[in-house]
């Protein structure tokens, strides 16, 4: 660099300057896209749309965010409740049953569905205009 004049060292600085401002800018519109994909995955979530299912998810996680019990959920799926199938994720079940992630993502949405029907559990969903991250409403009564 010491062979190059002021005004060109001043206009690489700029140059590099220009490519840091564009690194940032890419990097927080991304830092903002995925903070709103992760409310809006939260908020299915805290309304148990089981849409919410995705193949990082164990069949104990599952069980536990849709209230269903494990073991309908291991039978739906024709596996057996055993320490290993546990703690395998949907994608390993998936590929275990030689099937598509789909199909098995999809026939435990069908389940808790029929689940929930059988049991008369009704899906919560929120209030139009009301933030599922906001707390309840309390009436008042005189």
């Amino acid at each position: 660099m010491a062979h190059l004049s002021e005004r060109a060292r001043l206009a690489l600085l700029c140059l590099l300057l220009l490519v840091m401002l564009g690194v940032l800018a890419f990097a927080a519109v991304n830092t903002v896209q995925a903070v709103k994909n992760f409310q809006h995955q939260y908020s299915a979530v805290r309304s148990q749309d089981v849409s919410a299912i995705h193949p990082w998810m164990t069949i104990h996680v599952v069980s536990h965010i849709y209230h269903v019990p494990e073991t309908y959920l291991y039978k739906t799926l024709n596996l057996p409740d055993t320490p290993a199938t546990r703690h395998m994720t949907l994608d390993t079940i998936a590929h275990h049953k030689k099937q598509p992630i789909t199909q098995v993502i999809s026939t435990l949405q069908q389940a808790i569905v029929r689940y929930r029907k059988m049991h008369h559990i009704p899906t919560p969903t929120p209030a139009p205009g009301i933030s599922p991250h906001a707390p309840p409403q309390r009436r008042v009564t005189s």
